[in-house]
């Protein structure tokens, strides 16, 4: 599918929330002909995923502001902004944050994640995250999460797995 230019504001319209993270949806796969999502996010500490694996797509991230360490298979790197770093498909990986919020860019190839990044967050018209949770999420809430990033191809560490 070709697709012709376009123009994403970052704006209300694109925003979503989840707790402790607000995304901008810039570009998605419906307007890069499946080629590549982007989006925007403000992440805070609290919020880190438990180590996955992508499946289908890779994951980049450009660190605008603040630092994260990523791990990366057995390699641990250390970014702050102004680096990028890229996660391929097929390799385990997590991240923790070294600040207490992190600004970056997050380009995932080829799209189609930005979907369930989209479906599992809400509107965000003031602009902010959802408050972190003051308790861990529920097992049916997690049960939820993994069986639909399945869906998508990321696969959750088992249980007992080192963070």
């Amino acid at each position: 599918m070709q697709t012709t230019g376009f123009l994403s504001r970052n704006d209300a319209a694109n925003a979503r929330a989840i707790p402790g993270a607000l995304f901008h949806f810039l570009a998605n796969g419906a307007q890069t002909g499946g080629a590549y999502s982007l989006m925007y996010i403000e992440v805070h500490k609290g919020n880190e995923p438990p180590p996955h694996t992508h499946q289908r797509e890779d994951e980049s991230y450009y660190i605008l502001e603040g630092a994260i360490r990523f791990w990366i298979g057995d390699r641990v790197v250390d970014a702050r902004a102004g680096d990028f770093v890229h996660l391929p498909k097929g390799v385990p990986h997590r991240f923790e944050l070294q600040t207490e919020c992190v600004k970056e860019l997050m380009w995932i190839a080829p799209a189609g994640l930005e979907t369930w990044f989209w479906d599992n967050s809400a509107p965000a018209p003031d602009g902010r995250p959802l408050p972190l949770p003051t308790a861990p999420p529920a097992p049916e809430m997690i049960a939820r999460f993994v069986q639909t990033l399945s869906e998508y191809g990321v696969e959750m560490a088992p249980v007992g797995v080192p963070r």
